[in-house]
């Protein structure tokens, strides 16, 4: 008899930045895991499950790549029916893929079309995804999505003055507003499934160009919370919109 597949973690936007950071985290973890690197690009894709691999500290864990791309619907469909058919559920899914501004335009960003850049990812896609993987997530015997998110999605922080990046930062801080959204639609309407919006704060990244490389924190400590979640240690905040930094973690208002 085969040996049971363990628990399939799938990362969107894993082959850098934070993504590659939680990638990390899994691979090296104590526990069993099939973690699955989406990445658009297959090649960067396979260069990061390369990296991963020479990190790994558990023979338990395998590290593949997935290609997925969340602009593009044909690409999630298929990399959902490939999972489907290599690993038959997801058990951790994990949204991190995104983008804070049009592909060339990061800080100018102020077009219909580089608005719809920024929502066909960070919302149409990321919805695209979780609503498509329902079957694979119900296969599992206990399933979790996390939604990587920011406080600049939080329309009470926004109405109280939270606007770092000012009007430039508006259209990304408001497709976060509309994910978290749904995150708490999701809650309330698929009970059988737990869901976190995750706040990692501002990470030392390519993400946010010079000002998160010089002002953010280390990724991998960024990347625990999502650990956490998938882990059970975030259970008593099912369902919310939560932050961990410093050794202080809480819940912040949508």
């Amino acid at each position: 008899m085969a040996a049971p597949i363990p628990p399939v973690v799938l990362i969107t936007g894993a082959n850098q930045g934070l993504g590659f950071a939680i990638a990390e985290i899994f691979s090296q973890s104590k526990q069993p895991y099939t973690v699955l690197v989406g990445a658009r690009d297959q090649s960067r894709g396979e260069e990061a499950v390369t990296k991963l691999l020479s990190k790994k500290t558990n023979d338990k864990i395998t590290v593949s790549a997935i290609q997925i791309n969340l602009a593009s619907s044909e690409s999630i469909t298929t990399a959902l029916e490939s999972i489907g058919k290599s690993y038959g559920r997801i058990d951790v899914l994990v949204n991190n893929a995104g983008i804070f501004g049009a592909p060339g335009k990061m800080w100018t960003s102020t077009t219909r079309p580089d608005w719809r850049a920024i929502f066909e990812v960070n919302v149409f896609g990321a919805i695209e995804l979780v609503e498509l993987a329902f079957p694979l997530l119900r296969k599992s015997s206990l399933p979790r999505v996390i939604v990587v998110t920011s406080n600049m999605g939080s329309i009470t922080k926004v109405s109280q003055g939270h606007v770092p990046c000012g009007a430039v930062g508006a259209y990304y801080s408001s497709s976060k507003a509309a994910i978290n959204a749904m995150v708490a639609n999701w809650t309330q309407l698929q009970k059988d499934i737990k869901f976190w919006a995750v706040c990692p704060g501002l990470v030392a990244t390519e993400f946010g160009g010079d000002f998160t490389k010089q002002h953010g924190r280390d990724p991998k400590d960024a990347a625990d919370i999502v650990r956490m979640c998938a882990e059970g240690e975030k259970d008593d905040v099912v369902g919310y919109a939560i932050w961990d930094q410093d050794g202080k973690s809480g819940v912040y208002e949508w």
